[in-house]
């Protein structure tokens, strides 16, 4: 399925974004308590966006916990490298990086069990938001069958993190041509994470450009994960879900009480 330049995010209420290890997880940016106050529903934003929001629903000091494979944890390159770590760091939340190498919906990867299984893990890092995002780990699976695993994970994870939001991402792939199974996956994931509240940043793969993958052809390079937190921060910006921390200013820094 080719998808043209979309920025979709559905409304978000109270409600509980690829390829990832598990054991210890890594948390960037600042610590602090949730902000307060309700968010604002996030704008859909078409190939002619609206002006960008002022502000943003997920302020700086906001949690917000990743949820992926190998790519999400940043293999081949330094934790702070990873595009996850960057994006806190530009945006000043605090991240916790759930990446799992070999991880996806079904497949367990280094984690022993797939996402839905992780739900009170995920729970455990007390997140306002989280990104959820699909892996081509599962190719090797019916496609149905992977389909079919992702609305009852979302569920779980959802109902482990009521409070939290829940945001789906598109699984990139690289400049080669895209199995269309990944297209499914990832309008399975969208499908049940809208059901269940939650909302969908949705853009072309940042690594369908060259030069961005290792020499394992799968694995972004740094530039490669700075390219996927670019076209997420742009895609946050746009939508309204965020804004970059103003110059001058320590990303991490949480706004004053």
């Amino acid at each position: 399925m080719t998808r043209p330049v979309l920025l979709a995010a559905a409304a978000i209420g109270a409600l509980a974004l690829g390829l990832a290890g598990c054991s210890s997880s890594t948390t960037t940016g600042p610590a602090s308590a949730s902000p307060a106050g309700t968010a604002t529903p996030l704008p859909t934003v078409t190939a002619d966006p609206l002006p960008l929001s002022i502000g943003g629903s997920l302020p700086a000091g906001s949690r917000v916990t990743v949820v992926g494979d190998s790519i999400v944890r940043g293999l081949n390159v330094d934790p702070d490298q990873a595009w996850p770590a960057i994006v806190g760091d530009d945006l000043g939340w605090a991240v916790t990086n759930l990446g799992c190498d070999g991880g996806g919906f079904i497949e367990p990867g280094d984690c022993g069990i797939a996402i839905g299984d992780r739900a009170e893990e995920i729970a455990d890092t007390e997140p306002d938001a989280i990104v959820l995002i699909a892996s081509s780990n599962d190719l090797g699976w019916d496609p149905e069958d992977v389909d079919a695993a992702i609305g009852p994970a979302v569920d779980a994870i959802a109902s482990a993190s009521p409070s939290a939001r829940l945001i789906a991402l598109d699984s990139v792939w690289g400049p080669d041509p895209r199995p269309t199974d990944l297209d499914e996956y990832d309008a399975a994931l969208v499908e049940a994470v809208t059901a269940a509240g939650g909302g969908a940043l949705e853009y072309p793969d940042p690594l369908r450009d060259d030069g961005l993958l290792g020499e394992d052809g799968v694995h972004p390079t740094v530039e490669g994960q700075r390219a996927l937190a670019d076209a997420f921060e742009v895609a946050a910006e746009k939508s309204g879900l965020a804004r970059a921390v103003p110059t001058g200013q320590k990303a991490t820094d949480a706004p004053a009480a």
